[in-house]
């Protein structure tokens, strides 16, 4: 009785392992592949969907949609060359389908698990895969037509082309075990339906997935593949005329340093969070630097943008003190009375006497000093570890005029010497602040947060001295409460792994950047001043009072963004945050 009883839990016990054993098995063989396996090599970049419908939906039902849709800068986006040349395309695509290639349609083939391939940025040549069950698929109007199609075979699977004769495009689609393949090349349709059937044999074949730059990128990538993931290959992207014409950052230099980048991002109703990887092409030392977190922190609660950088060069600081601080128009100016007199004979006019005189050369330039000598000399000793720039508005107190103020903070290996800093600073202010150069003249002032020195003269500038950070602000109040900050802020050293951080607040700042670049405009073209909508001239909206405040009105509800990098030698990691106002 016990054998039995024995054999039968031994039994038992087996059959359970068989069926688990299985079960695992089964799931293991059947589980979700990598939507970038199933497109064919080459793509130039690649974007990725959980759930593509349900994003195109969020999209279509949002206020932002709405509100660009009839936004200043849409008005200007629709009458540029871009839009004329994507609205050219899709007239030959609809051509090429036999049907509208418009939103319509964009919604009856979004299904849910998505990739897109894009192989060719000037034809516009892509490959695009959805999870669409069969039923949704044959209610689209491609599969409804489908007979006006040439058919294909591929992997024993029909699949439908049809070229149009006067543009050359070409519309093709397919439907293969629960996925719908669009493309605008047969090959690329075709490659599909072969790695879906090599997928189901088990066979292993060359894909965008399996290609090195491609694998490299996404194995560096943190965390699981987000909302929303984009993949792309800077090295082949980067040599393309239209990356050099359209990509807005226009720091083409600056990004051949890597070869390619992920881009993950990741969806709340409060938070948006984009997490990046940039992977460089030659592995770069990485030297501990300056605490930016520490250094941000002296960033007003109320500034509207602020950025903090680790291991700045000497020149850019420098050139970054003469942008905000040190070249600028003085608030005031001396009376005209003590202004030498304006020439009224034309400069260069030469006269009879000259006849002989060569023009194919240069006149003789006695070579003038470098008023910022000193100052570079200065902030090259000091090896700065870290810098930060803030910058605040205030509304008009005139009703007209917004006043910008300006701070910066160097923090250095060594301490500063405040004699050193004013004599370096002296010869690098314009000249002209008053008649006999009288307004260079420094004096100390006192306030509850501390010491520190102002120019006394037409120009605003203030600076202050504690140990290894330097301050620097054309606004008293501004180095003020950077002073107090420094005192009741945690100044605890961090860990250093931030190299670059910045804030911009966006809702606080919107009413007044739109009033501000009125003023721009206004100054740069009083004629289109303030300008909305396309006017009856055909001019198209004003720059920054229409097209960029128009975008931001777009966009009222993000509260701010927040960029934090982190830069790892062979790779750049950076992490930006959106936040609503919901």
């Amino acid at each position: 009785m016990k054998r039995r009883l024995w054999g039968a839990v031994i039994l038992l016990t087996l059959g359970c392992g068989v069926v688990f054993g299985f079960n695992a098995l089964q799931q293991a063989l059947t589980a979700k592949p990598e939507l970038a396996a199933l497109l064919p090599e080459g793509a130039l970049l690649s974007i990725e969907a959980r759930d593509f419908a349900s994003l195109l939906g969020d999209w279509n039902a949002s206020e932002e949609k709405r509100a660009w849709l009839t936004s200043d800068n849409y008005s200007a986006f629709s009458n540029s060359r871009l839009f004329g040349r994507l609205s050219q395309a899709q007239g030959e695509f609809s051509a090429a389908a036999g049907l509208p290639t418009d939103a319509d349609l964009l919604n009856r083939v979004a299904g849910t698990e998505s990739c897109l391939g894009l192989y060719d940025i000037g034809n516009l040549e892509f490959v695009y895969v959805t999870r669409l069950e069969q039923q949704r698929v044959e209610s689209t109007p491609l599969w409804q037509t489908r007979g006006k199609f040439e058919q294909r075979t591929e992997a024993g699977t029909t699949f439908y082309v049809h070229k149009d004769a006067q543009s050359a495009r070409v519309a093709a689609f397919a439907a293969k075990d629960g996925w719908l393949i669009l493309g605008t090349r047969e090959n690329l349709v075709a490659g599909v339906l072969d790695r879906i059937a090599d997928r189901l044999a088990g066979i292993s074949s060359h894909n965008l997935f399996s290609e090195g730059w491609y694998t490299e990128a996404v194995k560096q990538a943190a965390g699981e593949r987000g909302d929303l993931r984009m993949v792309l290959n800077l090295d082949k992207i980067g040599g393309t005329p239209y990356f050099r014409s359209y990509w807005v950052q226009k720091n083409i230099t600056e990004m051949k340093q890597y070869t390619s980048a992920v881009s993950d991002l990741y969806r709340t109703r409060e938070v948006y969070h984009e997490e990046r990887v940039l992977l460089r092409r030659a592995s770069k030392s990485t030297v501990p630097g300056g605490d930016t977190a520490a250094l941000s922190a002296l960033a007003p609660e109320d500034a509207g943008f602020y950025a903090a950088d680790a291991l700045p060069d000497a020149e850019s600081l420098l050139q970054r003190l003469r942008d905000n601080l040190l070249e600028v128009k003085p608030e005031r100016t001396a009376p005209a009375e003590v202004d030498a007199p304006t020439s009224a004979a034309a400069e260069n006019a030469g006269s009879a006497g000259q006849l002989d005189v060569r023009i194919d050369q240069a006149p003789f330039a006695e070579p003038t000093a470098d008023a910022f000598e000193s100052l570079r000399r200065l902030l090259r000793s000091q090896q700065p570890l870290a810098s930060l720039e803030v910058f605040t508005t205030r509304p008009p107190r005139d009703g007209v005029f917004v006043s910008l103020q300006t701070g910066m903070v160097i923090s250095a290996h060594r301490d500063w010497d405040e004699n050193a800093v004013r004599d370096a600073v002296t010869p690098a202010l314009p000249s002209g602040l008053s008649a006999g150069r009288l307004g260079v003249h420094w004096e100390k002032r006192s306030s509850t947060a501390g010491e520190y020195l102002a120019l006394d003269g037409a120009l605003p500038l203030y600076i202050e001295v504690n140990g290894k950070q330097l301050l620097f602000a054309n606004d008293s109040t501004l180095l003020e409460q950077m002073l107090a900050r420094r005192q009741t802020v945690n100044q605890t050293k961090g860990t250093n792994e931030i190299t670059y951080m910045a804030l911009f607040r966006h809702t606080q700042e919107q009413e007044t950047f739109s009033r501000l670049m009125a003023q721009l405009d206004k100054a740069g073209n009083r004629s289109g001043a303030g300008q909305h909508g396309i006017a009856a001239n055909g001019q198209s909206p004003s720059f920054f009072s229409g097209n960029m405040a128009g975008l931001g009105r777009v966009f009222s509800k993000v509260e701010s963004e927040k960029m934090e990098e982190r830069d790892q030698g062979d790779h750049v990691m950076q992490t930006v945050t959106y936040r609503w106002n919901r």
